[in-house]
């Protein structure tokens, strides 16, 4: 057998013991199909899907050269490197900043653990009155501009910062491109996006309000991920806000034309810089609200649009019109908030209504503080949202949101002649594993309602499905 057979076993061995619930286990045999074929990018893609759910100890030595790589490596979301760098962080003898795996992920990510969050803001405290590591000040620098400076200022150090002379600062390029010359780009890019009609009505206005003050999300790297079809399919992404979906779309289906679409600007343009960057050739990008695409001439295979619906003023309808541009077998994906699944946001949503918190950086911070003292809301402060200004005003301070049950979904389809087709999940199938052992067909959405309001964090971030 050789190496790539023997790494395969080894993969394969690690899927059925996560499956089973044996993390351990499937630790130790994907490292060691690493070990013996290192340069098989899916393994890369496994390790990190696999290492997201481990907390790790200082110093992890089997694992940091793994780390280490998987760091670089194209094939993994460093989004899953948080929780185990994070971990291995804290348990640092000499402080989390002495972890040179943190420091680097500072730069690519946004850090979504309290504890880590109280050492990033003491130590930018500590920064204005005296000299630190630069790889540990660059590194901090990186985090805040990630994050969009969501977290709490004091005011003695807005006084030192009105004090602060910079004039003989070290001059660090990476800084610069990230902040200065990025975002000019940006800038320039979006103003040469066409657009499709105009916006309709006032939600859709308030909506791209938000949008263009508050692209979402913010990203900084994304896996490259393997060609799935080299068929030539007509693919629309409604709704591709800052291009991660539809980038990952054009990956996967690099033979075919992606129209991706959205109703901001700023968005559009972190987008279409993302996409240039990567060298992705087959993805037009064009400025349009969806209640507007019935103009497009144009008819699709596939169509994606997550997240985006239940920000409409009427979501039936949006969706009405996007099902009108399908060809005949096209298939849809769709994402939509759960009324069980956001038990936490509607809460939230309440205190912060009721303490008059405003959507801007002032009212954002004073909301977070406050959520982090109710325990009823601790769940949010483990979303990854809530860890930036974007993702904490999507989250929480949305001008408009809807929710839904799945009974109201089932009803949707049949008003619309589509057919559920099935969940997508990202917790690696425990979900649908659970799920099984209590029913037995999964493209019934009546068994689904019911299985959600046994366990009603199932879909806490939405429901992502596929109709056809």
């Amino acid at each position: 057998m050789g190496d790539h057979q023997t790494a395969r076993a080894h993969s394969e061995l690690a899927a059925r013991q996560l499956a089973q619930g044996e993390h351990g286990a499937a630790l130790e045999s994907l490292v060691l199909a690493l070990r013996i074929a290192p340069e098989v990018a899916a393994l890369w893609a496994q390790f990190s899907d696999l290492i997201r759910y481990f907390n790790l100890r200082h110093p992890a030595t089997p694992l940091r050269g793994l780390l280490e790589r998987a760091l670089e490596h194209p094939a993994v979301d460093p989004g899953d490197l948080v929780r185990p760098i994070s971990t291995l962080a804290l348990s640092h003898p000499q402080g989390p900043l002495a972890e040179p795996l943190l420091l680097r992920l500072l730069e690519d990510v946004v850090i979504r653990d309290a504890a880590l969050e109280r050492v990033i803001t003491d130590t930018r405290r500590r920064m204005l009155d005296e000299p630190l590591p630069l790889p540990v000040m660059v590194a901090i620098a990186h985090q805040c501009f990630n994050a969009e400076y969501v977290f709490e200022e004091t005011a003695e150090e807005r006084a030192l910062l009105e004090r602060l002379k910079v004039s003989d600062a070290p001059c660090c390029a990476s800084l610069a491109r990230r902040q200065i010359f990025e975002p000019a780009e940006e800038r320039r890019l979006a103003a040469q996006i066409p657009s499709i009609g105009g916006v309709t009505g006032a939600v859709s206005a308030a909506v791209r309000a938000q949008y263009e003050a508050n692209p979402y999300p913010r990203w900084v790297r994304l896996p490259t991920v393997a060609p799935q079809a080299r068929e030539r399919l007509s693919i629309l992404v409604a709704g591709c806000g800052t291009g991660q979906q539809a980038i990952l779309t054009a990956q996967r289906y690099p033979e075919s034309k992606v129209l991706a679409v959205d109703l901001s600007l700023a968005s559009l343009g972190y987008a279409a810089r993302k996409t240039r960057e990567l060298g992705i050739a087959n993805i037009e990008y064009r400025h349009a609200d969806i209640l507007a695409l019935g103009a497009l001439q144009e008819r699709f295979d596939l169509m994606e649009c997550s997240g985006v619906l239940h920000h409409l003023e009427d979501p039936l309808a949006g969706w009405r019109i996007l099902a009108a541009l399908r060809k005949p077998g096209a298939r849809m994906r769709i994402g939509l908030y759960s009324e069980l699944g956001r038990r936490a946001v509607v809460r939230a949503r309440e205190l912060i209504a009721a303490r008059g918190f405003k959507p801007d950086a002032a009212g954002i911070r004073a909301a977070r503080a406050e959520i982090r003292k109710d325990p009823q809301l601790e769940q949010l402060a483990r979303n990854e949202d809530f860890y930036s200004m974007s993702g904490c005003r999507d989250l929480l301070f949305h001008v408009q949101e809807h929710r839904f049950t799945l009974w109201q979904v089932e009803s949707m389809l049949a008003a619309l002649g589509l057919e559920f087709a099935g969940f997508e999940f990202a917790d690696s199938g425990a979900s649908l594993q659970r799920y099984r052992s209590r029913f037995s067909n999964e493209r019934d959405l009546k068994s689904w309602a019911r299985f959600e309001e046994e366990f009603p964090d199932t879909f806490s971030r939405m429901y992502q499905f596929w109709v056809s």
